[in-house]
């Protein structure tokens, strides 16, 4: 018997306290309390996987009403990644990620995964120095662009440039994801981390 996909309370934290704590509405907030999370109270330690996405459609909706849905999850998706570097657990994944880089955080990838839930898998297949595929078991989203932005925001923070996150055969819970970047002047890459600005070619929300 399979166990229960948990989603464990740092990722809700954050994207839902760090990320987004200013630009939830009232409306938006109760609409999470009603939905299991609420916002005033201490975090669960575990929410389930169908708890977690529906959170993530509340957040898609009031945050970005109006926006198509890709777009959405994508800048959901790269949000979160911002504010999970914030955590105690993702400061430790950025700094060892800066000095591997792209490729070398990518391949150890599944650890960042399993450290916010309980069932992410994923397998790679590199195609160059600066490219790979990288299949993931759930993409844990409506959406497969939530992780690809995470994935893209993931690669430009470690010093890729000009990052590209392409999902493919995505089956409504598992998808791969074609990456591929530059290798950016360390100057460029330290801009990058300081402004918020990657220079990688993403849809905008």
């Amino acid at each position: 018997m399979n166990p229960e996909k948990l989603v464990f309370a740092q990722t809700v934290d954050a994207l839902f306290v760090r990320a987004l704590e200013n630009r939830l509405t009232p409306a938006c907030v109760e609409h999470l309390k009603r939905a299991g999370l609420d916002l005033d109270a201490k975090l669960e330690r575990t929410y389930t996987l169908e708890q977690w996405r529906e959170f993530l459609r509340i957040a898609a909706g009031h945050v970005y009403g109006g926006v198509p849905a890709e777009a959405a999850y994508y800048s959901l998706g790269e949000r979160f990644m911002d504010a999970y570097f914030g955590t105690f657990f993702g400061r430790a994944l950025l700094g060892v990620g800066r000095l591997a880089g792209p490729r070398r955080m990518l391949l150890r990838a599944d650890l960042g995964f399993r450290a916010g839930n309980n069932f992410s898998e994923v397998k790679i297949v590199e195609r160059s120095a600066t490219s790979l595929e990288l299949w993931m078991n759930d993409v844990l989203a409506d959406q497969p662009t939530f992780a690809a932005g995470l994935l893209s925001r993931a690669v430009a923070l470690c010093g890729g440039w000009r990052v590209v996150a392409l999902p493919e055969g995505f089956d409504g819970t598992s998808a791969t994801y074609h990456l591929r970047w530059s290798e950016a002047p360390s100057e460029a890459a330290l801009s990058a981390t300081e402004d918020g600005s990657s220079g990688d070619a993403r849809p905008q929300a």
